[in-house]
């Protein structure tokens, strides 16, 4: 598929106690780009900082900026203090957010269970 023909992309954002995982994709699926903290040569709890997960948002915009690609689907997934970094940096950029989904569930504990009978 040629890059130039693209209008929109799909920016998913896993966020993990441990590192952070970024996928550029076409509406289908198809990965185009992709980074991590972990690329970016930072060990340990150096990872999930605030100058790492900017500098990994730069790199994202850069290819996006070179790709010509204005609109993007934002889909963030994990639990991390981090999202409102990464929606603060979209919203002062040039692209144009379609949709942010957030796909984090929390469970909260579910039925509960019965107690066992002792005889």
């Amino acid at each position: 598929m040629c890059i130039k023909n693209l209008k929109s992309v799909k920016l998913n954002i896993l966020f993990t106690s441990n590192n952070i995982l970024c996928t550029v994709t076409n509406i289908r699926g198809k990965v185009l780009f992709w980074t991590s903290a972990g690329s970016k040569k930072s060990r340990g709890m150096k990872k999930v900082t605030l100058t790492t997960i900017i500098s990994i948002l730069g790199l994202i915009s850069k290819y996006l900026n070179k790709s010509k690609i204005g609109n993007i689907h934002l889909n963030l997934n994990g639990f991390d203090k981090n999202k409102k970094i990464v929606l603060k940096y979209f919203k002062h950029s040039f692209f144009n957010i379609l949709s942010i989904t957030n796909n984090s569930m929390l469970s909260h504990n579910g039925c509960k269970n019965f107690k066992k009978r002792y005889i």
